[in-house]
């Protein structure tokens, strides 16, 4: 068993405790990784009695999904690095991959090694052959239409002796009726010469003198009345006083104010919001922010964090928040991680 397997294990032990509704208890635990660890194991057994002991151990094994948020890996290697040497630390760190069900290089073959914000993994580069390396396949532009002098002039057989009696037929018609139509023309060109030589009686009137009209201003155009804007309705004042403490909160811990950030979290929530972790970022933010669900005051949310690293790399992920907003501000009551959307690049 390596140092990955000997976490698997101790997180099998966690998870088997949390379905028989039994209490995750220290002195339970020290025993249990006693049992847990072999020979080869030996000198991480103080660091792993130690682990079990800490704060942080206990607040991820009491979530509602036990070991499942990947940022407690950073807190807790945070707890041992206080107190053991670098060699022993280094050992843990895999016991603490294995604990958090994390890819990482020691994970059994077959399981993705994807790096994570608390504990950054450098790849290697893989050489690519240039042959593999295929051209882009340019799309080929479809044929010029043919110009006009192009066209083939198809000529038309020419006409049996029965076609052409057909033909004699239909030019008499055309002729008929063109000679029908210009009469109809001629006759309504002399109706309106006529009409138009008639004589019309003279009407005679007084001349009447006319005013000169006094300037009338003109009068200006009524003024549309300016409409109330409309208030908001209790619900979406109640999501927005929720998302308002969700945004302010990273804006404290973005700026490293972390005194400011205990005004807009309280309970449960305080273990997501933890100082140490957020003191590796050089920013952090949220977005994308959406009720999906209510019960009385309180109010559930889902939104997007992003992580920026100092080396410009970034992470993003989904997490939940509950929010209390009968309290003034709104208090966070508690956050979960949900799953990963972009690794770290």
């Amino acid at each position: 068993m390596n140092d990955y397997q000997l976490g698997a294990a101790l997180r099998e032990r966690v998870l088997q405790l949390r379905s028989q509704n039994l209490p995750i208890e220290g002195r339970r635990l020290q025993g249990l990784v006693g049992d847990l660890c072999g020979s080869e194991q030996s000198a991480l057994l103080p660091a792993l009695r130690h682990l079990v002991l800490s704060a942080a151990f206990h607040s991820g094994a009491s979530q509602a999904r036990p070991l499942a948020d990947p940022r407690l890996a950073a807190r807790l290697m945070a707890e041992l690095r206080e107190v053991f040497a670098v060699t022993i630390c280094a050992r843990m760190e895999g016991v603490v991959l294995g604990l958090l069900a994390l890819p990482g290089p020691m994970a059994p073959s077959g399981s993705a090694a994807e790096p994570h914000p608390a504990m950054p993994r450098q790849t290697a580069a893989v050489p690519v052959a240039v042959a593999a390396v295929q051209p882009p396949v340019v799309p080929q532009m479809p044929a010029a239409a043919p110009a006009a002098d192009d066209f083939y002039v198809i000529e038309t057989p020419k006409a049996s002796g029965g076609s052409r009696g057909l033909v004699a037929f239909l030019a008499f018609l055309t002729g008929s009726l063109s000679v029908a139509l210009v009469a109809v023309v001629l006759w309504m060109q002399q109706s309106a010469q006529q009409s138009a030589l008639q004589p019309i009686a003279p009407v005679l009137r007084q001349p009447v003198a006319t005013p000169t009209p006094a300037p009338v201003s003109q009068p200006e155009p009524p003024q549309a009345p300016e409409l109330p804007e409309p208030e908001p309705t209790p619900a979406a004042a109640t999501a927005e006083q929720a998302m308002e403490s969700i945004r302010s909160v990273y804006e404290s811990l973005s700026r490293k104010d972390f005194e400011q950030a205990r005004q807009w979290f309280a309970g449960a929530a305080a273990d997501q919001f933890d100082a140490a972790f957020f003191e590796q970022f050089q920013q952090v933010s949220v977005s994308d922010l959406q009720t999906t669900g209510s019960n009385g005051s309180s109010l559930t949310l889902d939104g997007v964090v992003t992580f920026v690293y100092p080396d410009g790399t970034s992470q993003s992920e989904t997490r939940s928040f509950t929010v209390d907003t009968a309290s003034s501000p709104a208090l966070i009551t508690n956050s979960a991680f949900v799953r990963v959307l972009q690794s770290r690049r």
